[in-house]
C-alpha cells in the first residue's frame, strides 16, 4: 500500500528542490472532479499518522457535529498507519454518513513523514482532500480545534452557500501584511471553500510558498495565495467564540523531535498539551509516542537541565490562560469525569509551579 521505498537521499534531494520540485509534481490536479457533485460539503480530517490521539480527538469531537449538510467525511493521515486504519473502521458503522481514508499518494506517502514539515504535510493533505472530495464544498477541520456548539460546521457551510462564497472561515489570519495590504483572508481552520474555486488554481498554488506581490516578496501561506488573487467580496470570516483552537501544536511537535541533542523549550506548553491528551484518551498507547510523560515533564519544572525546560513563574499568566483553554476544549461530550479527574491530578504540579492552585484556593 505504500509503494516501493525511495532510493538513498531523494527526500533530501526533493527538500533541496522545494518549490520547483512542487510546482512540477502539484501543476495540475491528477483527475477530473465529479460529474454531479453533491450539494453540501466533504468534511476533511487532515491527521498525523503518528499521532493518533488527535484522530480520535478530531472523530469525537466531529461526532457530535450536525451533519444535515455533511456529504460525507474524509480522513487524510500524512502517514498511514495500522492504528489510523483501526480508528477509522471501529468509527464507520456509527457514523453519520460515509466515512472513508484518502491516503497520499506515493512518492508523498514516502516523502513526506521523512522531511517532517508540517506546513508541508498539511497542505499536501488538503489537496488530497479536495481531489477526493464528492460535494461542491469542503471543510477543512484543524486537529487542535474543539467546536464547542453543534452547528458550527452547517452553518459555516450555509454561509458559503447562501452567499455564494469562495470561501470562509472563523478568523483572520495572524500575518497582518494582509491587512496592511488591504486584504481580509480566511485562516484555514474551519475553512469552509467551494470546490470548484479551490480547482481554479493549480494544486501547487495552495501550498505555502513565496511569492512577489504588491512589489514584495512575501510568504503565503496555505490557500493565501489563491485568497489572494480572489475577488475580495468572495472571501469572508465569520468571527466566533464557540471554538477553542490553540495553535501550532503539530509544528511544535515536530520541531521537538528534530531538536538533536538540545533541550526543548516548551514556552507555550504545546508538548504539554499533546502529553495531555494522550494522558487522557490513548494512555494505553503510551509507548507509542515519542514524548515525554506528564510526570516526566512535571519533573523538568523549575530545572534548566533537562531535556525539555520551561519558563518560570514569570510565565503565570500564559499559563493561566492555556489551562483556561484547556479546561473549555475539555468541557464538551468527548470528555467525561474519568478524564477530567485525571487532568486535575495529572496538572497539579504545573498548577503549583505556577501558582494557579493558590489562586483558585483564593477564589480570585
Amino acid at each position: 500500500m505504500s509503494g516501493p521505498a525511495l532510493p538513498p537521499g531523494l527526500a533530501q534531494g526533493l527538500a533541496r528542490l522545494g518549490p520547483l520540485y512542487w510546482q512540477a509534481r502539484l501543476g495540475r490536479w491528477w483527475a477530473p472532479p465529479a460529474s454531479e457533485p453533491a450539494d453540501g460539503y466533504s468534511l476533511l480530517l487532515p491527521v498525523p499518522g503518528d499521532l493518533p490521539v488527535f484522530l480520535r480527538l478530531a472523530l469525537a469531537v466531529c461526532a457530535h457535529q450536525d451533519s444535515r449538510h455533511r456529504v460525507e467525511t474524509v480522513v487524510v493521515p500524512d502517514r498511514m498507519t495500522p492504528e489510523v486504519r483501526r480508528l477509522v473502521d471501529e468509527a464507520r458503522p456509527g457514523w453519520d454518513g460515509p466515512l472513508v481514508l484518502a491516503p497520499l499518494r506515493w512518492p508523498e506517502r514516502q516523502v513526506l513523514p521523512r522531511l517532517g514539515n508540517p506546513g508541508r504535510n498539511h497542505a499536501v493533505q488538503l489537496v488530497t482532500g479536495v481531489q477526493a472530495s464528492r460535494a461542491t464544498h469542503i471543510v477543512l477541520h484543524d486537529a487542535d480545534l474543539f467546536l464547542l456548539s453543534s452547528g458550527a460546521l452547517d452553518r459555516q457551510y450555509e454561509l458559503a452557500r447562501d452567499g455564494s462564497l469562495a470561501c470562509v472561515g472563523i478568523s483572520p489570519p495572524w500575518d497582518p501584511w494582509y491587512r496592511e495590504h488591504g486584504l481580509e483572508l480566511a485562516a484555514t481552520w474551519e475553512l469552509c471553500a467551494r470546490v470548484d474555486w479551490l480547482r481554479k488554481f493549480p494544486p501547487y498554488m495552495h501550498m505555502a510558498h513565496r511569492a512577489k506581490m504588491f512589489g514584495e516578496q512575501h510568504m503565503f501561506d496555505t490557500t493565501f495565495r489563491a485568497q489572494s488573487l480572489t475577488d475580495p467580496e468572495l472571501v469572508a470570516v465569520q468571527g466566533t467564540d464557540d471554538v477553542v483552537h490553540f495553535n501550532y501544536v503539530i509544528s511544535n511537535y515536530r520541531n521537538f523531535l528534530r531538536r538533536g541533542p538540545s533541550p526543548w523549550r516548551d514556552g507555550i506548553f504545546r508538548l504539554t498539551l499533546v502529553s495531555v491528551f494522550v494522558e487522557l484518551f490513548d494512555p494505553s498507547n503510551r509507548r507509542t509516542y515519542q514524548l515525554p510523560t506528564l510526570r516526566d515533564l512535571a519533573g523538568c519544572l523549575g530545572r534548566e537541565g533537562g531535556a525539555v525546560t520551561f519558563p518560570g513563574q514569570e510565565a503565570a499568566a500564559r499559563y493561566a490562560e492555556f489551562r483556561r483553554l484547556l479546561g473549555r476544549a475539555l468541557c464538551g461530550p468527548w470528555t467525561g469525569p474519568e478524564e477530567q479527574e485525571r487532568l486535575v491530578g495529572a496538572l497539579a504540579p504545573f498548577d503549583d509551579f505556577y501558582g494557579l492552585a493558590e489562586v483558585r484556593a483564593a477564589g480570585r
